[in-house]
């Protein structure tokens, strides 16, 4: 099931088209910049942090914009040094979205890729 979702639509980011609004990846207690959107579906989000982040581990993706603040669960799928040719040089992962909780990660979604909507 998960090759199949890789391999779906996903909305692809670049370094100078980044959504507005504070986006943070919080694992446990600790919580983490997001440097980079990479590209977010409704399954899943690839991102830049500063700190690896092991594969399997539970985490919670927080965005704040405005009025709107939601917050969707899911576990890293993949993690890896970024190219080191690249700005920042930090690291890579993926997150694939907890399945049950599909209300929330559509709303995600939507709100990130276009700015028009407010959820709040």
């Amino acid at each position: 099931m998960r090759n199949k979702r890789r391999n779906g639509d996903r909305y692809c980011f670049n370094f100078e088209l980044q959504p507005e609004g504070e986006l943070l990846l919080l694992v446990g207690e600790k919580t983490f910049e997001v440097w980079k959107l990479l590209d977010i579906s409704p399954f899943g989000v690839g991102l830049s942090i500063d700190q690896l982040i092991d594969k399997g581990s539970l985490v919670t993706l927080q965005y704040r914009h405005r009025e709107d603040d939601i917050k969707v669960v899911g576990t890293v799928a993949w993690s890896g040094s970024e190219n080191s040719r690249e700005e920042g040089a930090g690291f890579r992962l993926g997150v694939d979205f907890q399945p049950d909780k599909i209300a929330s990660n559509v709303a995600l979604f939507k709100v990130i890729t276009d700015p028009a909507i407010t959820l709040g």
